[in-house]
């Protein structure tokens, strides 16, 4: 795909992604380091984040890898501020870290529920805060002639509750109310705040969080083929990439065999 940068807004972009160490969040951050935006990419592990560096080496955009913990506050805060030192102030901000959580509210760990909120609600929401309030002083400085980026990933059992997994799905359905209430409240600074909800994606997240390997390859022959972290990613590269007055602010996107 194409990062059509004159039909956006002149200048080179940058971007903060976080998540970057793997799946989703580090195919977005090679999509645009190879469309020419700079990047920030942020993750839990450092070798990963260095690979990911390593990897974009030669492209039009450079990355900057940096390791942390994304449920620390103001580690946005931080990371903004890393990309002004290195490049110039983001105006793109991906938030793809999160986790899961395998089971039911009977079956599910509960031991897990409150990291899980931490991780998928409230370190989202003060990423959200943190990114919007930079971009809006940004546009307050600018007249708002720039557009501005916020990019969120969720996913479809955000949108359809699920009984099989609907304590992970309910941060989701949490973050999908920010999202939009976050566009109403910054829209008229051109910033765009998006939310793209993925069905199933053969990423490791899965595996990472724990869900039963058995009872996902059977997904993956019912359902598949499934998305990779790539599919997602040209989705967020289009996203970012259309006119300054063009906002595709809602997207979901399945495996085509995925019936829920």
């Amino acid at each position: 795909m194409t990062f059509d940068m004159t039909k956006a807004q002149t200048g080179q972009r940058v971007a903060v992604v976080t998540g970057a160490s793997s799946g989703i969040g580090r195919a977005v951050a090679a999509a645009f380091a190879r469309a020419g935006i700079h990047v920030v990419a942020a993750g839990r592990k450092a070798e990963r984040l260095a690979a990911v560096r390593d990897e974009s080496a030669g492209l039009p955009g450079s990355v900057l890898p940096v390791a942390g913990d994304m449920t620390r506050p103001a580690h946005t805060e931080e990371l903004l501020a890393a990309a002004e030192r290195e490049f110039a102030p983001a105006d793109i901000f991906v938030a793809s870290a999160g986790r899961g959580l395998p089971g039911t509210v009977l079956g599910s760990d509960a031991s897990q529920w409150e990291e899980l909120i931490e991780a998928n609600y409230l370190a989202i929401l003060r990423q959200l805060r943190a990114a919007a309030a930079e971009f809006v002083k940004q546009a307050e400085a600018d007249g708002g002639r720039r557009v501005r980026d916020i990019v969120v990933i969720g996913s479809t059992v955000g949108r359809q509750v699920s009984a099989a997994n609907p304590v992970y799905g309910s941060t989701k359905f949490a973050v999908h109310s920010l999202v939009e209430a976050l566009r109403q409240e910054v829209c008229a600074h051109n910033i765009r705040v998006t939310l793209i909800e993925p069905g199933f994606v053969r990423s490791g997240f899965q595996e990472a969080a724990g869900y039963d390997t058995e009872w996902f390859e059977s997904v993956a022959e019912q359902s598949g083929p499934l998305l990779v972290p790539e599919d997602v990613a040209s989705v967020v590269e289009f996203v970012v990439g259309r006119p300054t007055h063009v906002h595709l602010d809602d997207i979901r996107l399945r495996p085509t065999r995925q019936k829920a």
